[in-house]
């Protein structure tokens, strides 16, 4: 990543006032990869940017099939998405009465679009999935151009330091 990552002395009570503290950020996964811990569980640092949740979009390499409903078991759907940055394993957790509801299955190479919460989960990096859909592979190629736009925008964005 191209984006400087430095230890973030932001206060958090101006977290809030971050353009990225209340959207999705449209980032690569290997910038989700390379975002810095906050104290808080759910809250990484991009540069200067404050980050809760996220979206990134690629394909499917990897679904978890030990469960004769495909890829749920226990209310939990793993899969593992590869964007040509990196490969972040994603999870998502539904109560066993929404299972069919809540939970597509998804095939091997499927272009798909996660939104979740950024985490960490036993030292990995992983996105916990608030919503999942299949899309266009031209789709993904426009979201390769809305986040080289969001990452020009943070790399201008970053305060000097002193």
């Amino acid at each position: 990543m191209n984006i400087e990552n430095r230890p973030n002395t932001k206060p958090v009570s101006t977290w809030g006032l971050d353009p990225l503290f209340w959207t999705p950020a449209k980032l690569f996964v290997g910038d989700l990869h390379a975002a810095l811990p906050s104290d808080s569980a759910s809250v990484f640092f991009i540069g200067t940017h404050v980050v809760r949740t996220v979206q990134a979009v690629g394909i499917v390499v990897s679904v978890d099939t030990r469960s004769p409903k495909l890829t749920v078991y226990n209310g939990k759907h793993y899969s593992k998405l590869d964007d040509g940055t990196g490969v972040i394993p994603c999870a998502q957790f539904v109560a066993p009465d929404e299972v069919a509801a809540m939970c597509q299955p998804f095939d091997l190479g499927s272009t798909v679009s996660v939104e979740g919460r950024l985490s960490t989960f036993r030292d990995v990096r992983q996105v916990v999935i608030r919503s999942i859909k299949h899309i266009d592979p031209n789709q993904e190629v426009l979201g390769w151009l809305e986040r080289l736009a969001l990452r020009q925008f943070l790399q201008s964005s970053i305060e000097p330091q002193i």
